[in-house]
């Protein structure tokens, strides 16, 4: 028991210090390529330590700007209702089918893996009348195939995941818009897996809103969601009749939080709850990265070292889990476990050797594949070449045997 004295007050504390708790926090530096978070640009992390500012200062309210700006360029979109959740991508995910479903609505999920499974039950718990089109993991949709069940079940909202990161399969976004403004559907799609490394052209592919996570392809650190509404969007969102259950990703309170509604110079007026100034920093610098490089040399970049990457991994006979190669993703590739070989045991083996973190799987195929994310700072030959040693290590190694 600890005592002390506090104005002639015994204060008594019944709990001793947590031991775990009296020393300062070590990590180590390690190698981030597993297809989760990546190891941030430096510049994106430095700014985490630049000295605060409160959010009404005219200096916060800019960065704010610079973010809609940044983002509007990453999606290469025009819309107003551009900003950034507080949250990861789930959090993108929540808000922007709250935002835009009303219990009734029907709503058709594309289901190719654990991704496209989780938004069809998050949506059913909104209330929609949730129908599930589905491809097995390794293959997506077809224009042909999202056509025919537009017609089946003529939704209000169609949803599509970019990039099903859990299986590795890539959804192309041509000709989405175009479908979804021919059956009177609006489009979600989240980009995830796919900003920062392939071409997501919103407004070009008539895309209606789109969500993503910071510490991906863009490269930064975890904790912002970006999402952006287009002019068809907000038109359905202003016809509820009833209100968002989720105040905090509710997009008229946070139109006004962000300034599009709501006049800076009453900043006051305009507050809905606190940022974190130091993420917003962060993101602030990682778009800024990106705009400095150009959004068309950034997929570039990433186009050719996942080429060479990819390249290299065959010769060390390691089998695409996607079978065709349109299908795959630019970024995060997914190879099927050699057989007599144990992908636990490889992902421990060159996490303790190398200091890399790959990944044996997500959900639908976990301990069947080896998934590498080279994406965002790690996009680079240095990178993906130390995880093809790595790996050839580990793939030589008696150690990974089963």
């Amino acid at each position: 028991m600890v005592r002390f004295s506090n104005k002639n007050k015994s204060i008594v504390s019944q709990y001793e210090k947590p031991e775990c708790l009296q020393s300062s926090l070590k990590t180590e530096n390690r190698l981030l390529v597993s297809g989760g978070a990546t190891n941030p640009y430096q510049r994106s992390f430095e700014a985490l330590s630049l000295p605060m500012m409160g959010m009404m200062d005219d200096r916060a309210i800019k960065i704010l700007s610079d973010i809609q700006e940044g983002i509007r360029y990453v999606l290469q979109t025009k819309n107003e209702y551009t900003l950034a959740y507080h949250g990861t991508g789930t959090t993108g995910m929540s808000g922007v089918l709250d935002n835009m479903i009303e219990p009734g609505d029907k709503v058709l999920v594309g289901v190719m893996g654990y991704w496209g499974d989780k938004v069809a039950k998050i949506a059913q718990r909104f209330g929609a009348n949730v129908a599930r089109m589905e491809k097995p993991p390794g293959s997506r949709f077809y224009l042909t195939d999202i056509e025919a069940e537009l017609q089946t079940h003529a939704p209000t909202i169609l949803f599509l995941i970019s990039g099903e990161s859990s299986t590795g399969v890539y959804q192309p976004l041509e000709g989405i818009g175009e479908l979804c403004n021919k059956y009177n559907c609006i489009s979600i799609i989240d980009v995830v897996a796919t900003v920062g490394q392939q071409p997501i052209k919103m407004d070009e592919n008539k895309i209606d809103v789109i969500y993503f996570n910071t510490q991906k392809g863009c490269g930064g650190i975890a904790g912002l969601s970006p999402v952006s509404y287009s002019p068809r969007a907000m038109s359905k969102f202003r016809k509820r009749q009833t209100l968002p259950r989720i105040y905090q990703t509710d997009i008229k309170e946070q139109a006004d939080a962000w300034f599009i509604t709501m006049p800076k110079d009453s900043p006051h007026k305009a507050w809905r709850h606190s940022f974190s100034i130091s993420l917003l920093y962060s993101l602030r610098e990682v778009l800024a990265r990106i705009v400095e490089e150009g959004i068309e040399k950034v997929w570039e970049r990433h186009a050719d070292i996942d080429q060479y990457f990819q390249s290299r991994a065959e010769k060390l006979g390691l089998e695409h889990f996607v079978p065709k190669p349109e299908d795959r993703l630019i970024g995060t590739t997914m190879f099927k476990v050699p057989t007599g070989k144990d992908g636990y045991k490889i992902e421990s083996y060159i996490a303790e050797k190398f200091k890399i973190d790959v990944s044996p799987g997500l959900f639908v195929n976990m301990g069947k594949v080896l998934r590498v994310g080279l994406f965002g700072s790690n996009a680079n030959l240095e990178v993906a070449t130390s995880v093809i040693q790595a790996l050839e290590c580990a793939l030589n190694s008696t150690q990974t045997d089963l």
